[in-house]
């Protein structure tokens, strides 16, 4: 049995999370964009297939100008890639589904468990591998910490206790599956770069991929394109599609090269907190002490998974090779 990757150097770990957190910062402003399209008609599953489109033609263009040879995945990776671009479009549609059928911070709330999802997949299969091998390290206390902070952030900021007083179960049920599908698109894009694919070809393969499912799911010829004669609709689909689907999503894959999927899941949470704040600003929803302390919250848990020793890689990879 190989033995657990090294830790990745504390500079390149730091970076690697200022990526994810610039990531979140990129979400949380695309949900402020998204909802002008949304209070002019264009439904939100609708938008989730727009933005993986708008993520594809920019890319593809890049590539063709520049690399060419990135569109050439390494052999063996379609199964990943494809599950990967399964990820990008559930854990949208899920969560758009969650956000319609509840209150929008019990949504936020529950997709953020992913970390805790990701810690304890990663203490399972520590478990069962340090019984035939003492190479790999499972998650410590620290990092149990920082997860537990920045969710009870997400919660404070999100005001998610407000909503829980009026749950429905297929809204739980789609909350729950986008927390599943984040987790499972953080662990498949760090098992797609083991596999030495670049994060530009993951992600065009991965588009390819999510649009393939929403040409099944939401055929693409009842999409309302009517409703891009408004120059308002216009801009917050290529909005969204570069500055909340291109731009983060290629730091973040980038980002798990060097942490573990657990840590780039931590420093994702601050998504909440930024969403809060662009609302702030450009929407003029003031915020409230409770949602100022549950942003430092945040702040404070990503801060505090930095000074957790790594968890290995290893620990929570996808097998993909015997």
């Amino acid at each position: 049995m190989p033995a657990a990757a090294p830790a990745p150097p504390r500079g390149a770990a730091v970076g690697a999370a200022l990526r994810v957190v610039v990531a979140g910062a990129c979400w949380g402003l695309s949900a402020i964009i998204a909802k002008i399209a949304f209070d002019r008609g264009v439904p939100p599953t609708r938008m989730a297939e727009a933005r993986v489109v708008v993520a594809l033609v920019v890319l593809a263009l890049i590539l063709l100008s520049a690399r060419r040879d990135l569109f050439r995945p390494p052999p063996g990776t379609f199964p990943i890639l494809a599950s990967f671009g399964l990820c990008i479009a559930l854990v949208n549609g899920s969560y758009y589904v969650a956000i319609d059928r509840l209150a929008v911070g019990v949504a936020i709330s529950l997709q953020y468990t992913a970390p805790v999802l990701l810690l304890v997949l990663a203490a399972l299969t520590g478990i069962r591998r340090n019984s035939a091998q003492k190479a790999s390290r499972p998650p410590g206390r620290l990092a149990w910490t920082a997860a537990a902070v920045t969710l009870a952030g997400a919660v404070l900021v999100s005001q998610a206790y407000r909503g829980f007083g009026r749950l429905d179960g297929g809204g739980l049920v789609a909350a729950a599956g986008s927390s599943l599908f984040f987790a499972g698109y953080l662990l498949t894009a760090e098992a797609a770069g083991r596999k030495g694919a670049d994060p530009a070809t993951v992600l065009v393969w991965g588009f390819m991929f999510a649009i393939l499912f929403w040409s099944f799911a939401a055929p693409w010829w009842s999409w309302p394109v009517g409703k891009l004669a408004d120059v308002h609709v216009a801009l917050a689909v290529l909005g969204v599609g570069i500055v909340g689907t291109l731009i983060p999503f290629f730091l973040a894959v980038g980002a798990v090269r060097v942490l573990s999927p657990a840590m780039a899941g931590i420093a994702a949470t601050v998504e909440p907190p930024f969403a809060a704040g662009f609302a702030w600003i450009f929407l003029g929803q003031h915020l409230s002490l409770v949602q100022i302390l549950g942003g430092v919250l945040v702040l404070a848990g990503v801060a505090l998974s930095q000074r957790a020793p790594a968890v290995s890689k290893r620990t929570i990879a996808i097998e993909v090779a015997p």
